[in-house]
């Protein structure tokens, strides 16, 4: 009697032991594991916040400041310039989604609405249809980031009115920002357009610098 009374409670004592030490540790395992989740969360969402904020913001009224014109494929043919299509001054307006380009072209007296683009930013295609030259025109596209620039291609169908027919056209923008020569100037819009050759003409290159007005 005397022992199994002395047993009792040194059994009692050992499984709370067993049961605290138990605990404890689940407890510590517990906290480690919360702590590696939200680390590995945060890490993901710092380097998502990175990779947004290192893209271009390209938004704002820029006008044209420096027009180089490359020489026409082949080399044989003489320096054109085209231009990028949208003109010495313009607007851009510009969110995760989308690019949108504002052109005003014709004059108020013209009774036509300002020239629109826009171009989604997530690679799907885009379709823009305006008046110009010999009517309407429909301009399909796609724009995709590479590094730090933005890459529109776009395919214009043209008619060949003397063809009776549609000819598709290619043209490539290339949007970038060149950093200012000093500290106190903005950054320039460079866009490098490389344009097909259609209806007997060559295909053409362009540069073009926008400073911000």
């Amino acid at each position: 009697m005397f022992r199994g009374a002395l047993l009792i409670p040194t059994l009692h004592r050992s499984s709370t032991g067993r049961s605290m030490r138990r605990d404890d540790f689940s407890r510590r395992w517990s906290t480690r594991r919360s702590t590696v989740v939200l680390t590995v969360l945060a890490s993901g969402i710092l380097a998502s916040g990175m990779s947004a904020q290192e893209k271009p913001d390209f938004a704002g009224a820029w006008s044209a400041s420096e027009l180089s014109v490359g020489q026409a494929a082949g080399g044989d043919g003489p320096k054109v310039s085209l231009g990028n299509g949208w003109g010495e001054s313009f607007t851009l307006m510009q969110d995760p989604n989308m690019l949108t380009v504002e052109r005003i072209l014709y004059r108020p007296r013209d009774y036509q609405p300002t020239l629109k683009f826009r171009f989604a930013l997530d690679g799907a295609k885009s379709r823009n249809t305006f008046m110009m030259g010999r009517g309407m025109q429909v301009q399909e596209s796609t724009a995709k980031w590479v590094t730090d620039e933005l890459v529109i291609t776009m395919v214009h169908a043209v008619p060949d009115i003397e063809e009776g027919r549609t000819v598709r056209c290619e043209v490539t923008q290339t949007l970038s920002l060149q950093p200012p020569r000093q500290a106190v100037e903005e950054p320039s819009l460079v866009i490098e357009t490389r344009r097909c050759g259609i209806l007997g003409g060559l295909p053409s290159v362009t540069r073009t610098v926008y400073q911000r007005k």
